[in-house]
């Protein structure tokens, strides 16, 4: 591999496992479970309950997340800026991925699950879902491994800044005082 990727080897692969991850799900889903088996009573078959508290279902989501938007075409705002703020990451990759400790894993679990419902959402006519949680008193919307990798990769980035931020700062605070002039 050449020697402008090896930095970012890390990156590439995460971000290669996690898109195709999502395509395989999505397309298992598609291919064996009937569409729109959210609910118990959806004509023919219904979701697959694998624990009391996680099924797996077959919908489609047109709009951003939780279905926001999904009574609208929003499907090219939504592709344009996820295109936008991956190719801000990849702009600004090197502080980003080297001076952040994890960042390549948390950047690649981001760029991979975003890359996994940009394919959606342009070569379909909405992204599959089908990970259904119930959660006590709340069913969580339904959701896919491109979204799981979006979230652990943003949680896991904003985790990792918070530390390396802790850290600088006590290692200023520690150095506080060390460059007084002598008979200060």
């Amino acid at each position: 591999m050449g020697s402008r990727f090896r930095p970012y080897l890390t990156f590439w692969v995460v971000a290669v496992v996690a898109l195709a991850a999502d395509l395989a799900t999505k397309w298992l889903v598609v291919r064996h479970l009937p569409f729109n088996t959210y609910f118990p009573e959806a004509a023919g078959a219904g979701p697959i309950q694998l624990l009391p508290r996680l099924w797996l279902v077959h919908v489609g989501n047109k709009g951003a997340a939780w279905g926001l938007g999904s009574e609208y075409d929003v499907r090219p705002f939504l592709v344009l800026l996820a295109l936008a703020v991956l190719f801000f990451v990849w702009r600004w990759r090197a502080p980003l991925l080297r001076e952040l400790r994890g960042g390549q894993l948390a950047f690649g679990l981001f760029v991979g699950g975003t890359l996994g419902n940009v394919r959606d959402r342009v070569f379909g006519d909405h992204v599959v879902d089908f990970i259904d949680v119930h959660l006590p008193y709340y069913r969580f919307p339904a959701f896919n491994v491109a979204d799981a990798c979006i979230c652990v990769g943003v949680g896991l980035y904003l985790w990792l800044s918070y530390r390396h931020d802790a850290a600088r700062r006590a290692a200023l605070a520690s150095h506080a005082g060390e460059d007084v002039p002598p008979g200060a």
